[in-house]
């Protein structure tokens, strides 16, 4: 009988823990986004998607005459179709 309690007792700790944990990870605040990648190369936004890239792997586009930095060609053109 006292096993059971035992066992019933760890059992609720545990999904205790799992329920405390992925409310904490909803409610959590973003990170701020990284301004320098790894390798040291300066994070861009993306205007179109709104990912983070290193402006070395970047796409790159000049839109009335301001430099954009973009994931992928697809987001460029994209934003390009809508600018």
């Amino acid at each position: 009988m006292f096993v059971r309690l035992i066992l019933w007792a760890g059992l609720g700790y545990i999904i205790y823990t799992i329920v405390k944990a992925a409310i904490q990870a909803f409610h959590a605040p973003p990170s701020p986004p990284l301004k320098k990648s790894r390798g040291g190369e300066t994070m861009e936004r993306d205007p179109q998607c709104g990912t983070f890239v290193p402006r070395g792997d970047a796409v790159d586009a000049t839109v009335r005459g301001k430099q954009h930095w973009f994931c992928s060609t697809r987001c460029r053109d994209e934003y390009m179709k809508q600018h």
